[in-house]
């Protein structure tokens, strides 16, 4: 799962954009993933769960730490979260026109 900005960047051939416009996309994309991510997250996590990561993202704890403790305990949540991510990232490639 592709989180970091550059490897993102990466895996969606942004390399050769201008800085800005690259860093707008990235933006964007960082924002749907994330939206994918409480996705998967609401429909596999208990309401205790859900509350720590609602505090997580209050707090400006690391949601990627959070998400990770989470999944050590719920079976398969790992699983899902990488297959959405990498389904989202496949379709954010074709509407970039990404080969």
């Amino acid at each position: 799962m592709p989180r970091n900005l550059n490897k993102l960047a990466e895996a969606l051939n942004l390399e050769k954009l201008p800085e800005n416009d690259r860093e707008e996309i990235l933006k964007k994309v960082d924002e749907r993933l994330n939206e994918v991510l409480i996705s998967v997250l609401v429909s596999n996590i208990s309401d205790e769960d859900a509350v720590k990561i609602q505090n997580a993202l209050h707090e400006g704890v690391d949601l990627e730490e959070t998400v990770a403790q989470i999944a050590v305990r719920v079976p398969g949540l790992a699983d899902k979260i990488e297959h959405a991510i990498s389904e989202e990232i496949l379709r954010l490639r074709t509407v970039l026109g990404v080969k």
